[in-house]
């Protein structure tokens, strides 16, 4: 690991693991069984009880479009983890993904059930892309390329060991950064944060590069990211060092089984008790109703926040889905 710094818990001379000091690492056979489990069922249903079918999910088409006020700040939802914030002078696009495919290649793997609302040419100019973490469905190849060719200026933050991957596809622009670590744009305060999950792109790189989630500290606005995550102490430590956030992206989908991802997805319930932990005043759920990856229905996510706004309390607007490309005003 050529990262390796002793005194810091999550390194290892061999790659990184978790703030506790474990490694997300399933052995072949819980694999095997969960595709056992699977097998002959048509798991996930298509789509679930919430959704008549995919063309159901409502999708907004975005195209970039002018601030109505030079002191509003804004965020849309451009499907699984990709979150655009819009202020004035400054624009964060998170985990950019509008290819078809989660996979190395655009003939297998995890395809888009709903089409994606955006596309790189229909964003405004994005000045920081902040990614949480090399899996497939975080950093896509082909997007972050169209980004890059769009506008060479735009900043790229990546967890450590990242930025080698993204400068062999010839994007020069990364700075990669480890836990608590802070880089200042424009007044903003970029913070990469702890997140409970592990990294790998092929069979040989497990955990040699970092993952996490972002904060990011606006004048005007306080936002947290969660990346990919299971639910870990880590949560009360961001909120304590970096809250309270003023808006929140958090990770709502891909958690069934739970005896199977419970270590590196939370759930609908957990999400909630991060989006307290963190002290968020509002959050939208992020990774969900677009690519099938875990044996949940794709619009199970729903149902099961509903309920566990209803478990903790929390009026709906607090924690809410958007649909596909939607925009909301967080300030005006």
């Amino acid at each position: 690991n050529p990262y390796y710094d002793s005194s810091k818990p999550h390194h290892r001379p061999e790659g990184f693991v978790n703030s506790d000091g474990t490694v997300v690492s399933k052995p072949m056979s819980d694999l095997l069984r969960w595709y056992r489990e699977r097998f002959g069922k048509s798991l996930p249903p298509p789509p679930g009880e919430f959704m008549a079918n995919y063309d159901a999910f409502p999708v907004r088409p975005f195209k970039a479009s002018p601030l109505e006020s030079p002191s509003q700040i804004r965020a849309s939802w451009l499907s699984h983890a990709s979150v655009l914030l819009e202020t004035q002078g400054l624009n964060v696009l998170t985990d950019p993904h509008f290819c078809e495919r989660a996979f190395p290649v655009q003939w297998a793997g995890p395809a888009r059930k709903v089409k994606s609302p955006a596309n790189v040419a229909d964003l405004p100019h994005i000045d920081v892309v902040v990614i949480s973490h090399n899996h497939y469905d975080h950093m896509d190849e082909g997007t972050l390329l169209d980004l890059a060719k769009k506008s060479p200026k735009t900043l790229f933050l990546v967890p450590l060991g990242v930025e080698k991957t993204f400068q062999s596809w010839g994007i020069q622009n990364v700075q990669a950064m480890d836990w608590w670590d802070k880089k200042t744009i424009q007044a903003t305060e970029f913070t990469f944060v702890p997140a409970y999950h592990w990294s790998a792109r092929t069979l040989l790189d497990r955990n040699t590069t970092l993952w996490g989630g972002w904060a990011v500290k606006h004048p005007r606005l306080n936002f947290f990211f969660s990346g990919d995550t299971g639910y870990s102490q880590d949560f009360k430590e961001i909120g304590k060092r970096l809250g309270p956030f003023d808006f929140s992206a958090i990770a709502v989908g891909a958690y069934e089984p739970r005896w199977f991802m419970k270590a590196q997805h939370i759930n609908p319930d957990e999400a909630v008790q991060i989006h307290q932990e963190v002290r968020s005043k509002k959050s939208i759920g992020v990774h969900w109703g677009t690519f099938e990856l875990t044996d949940e229905p794709l619009d199970q996510p729903i149902g099961d926040l509903a309920k566990a706004r209803k478990k903790f309390g929390l009026p709906d607007s607090e924690f809410e889905l958007l649909e596909h490309g939607q925009t909301i005003i967080l300030k005006n």
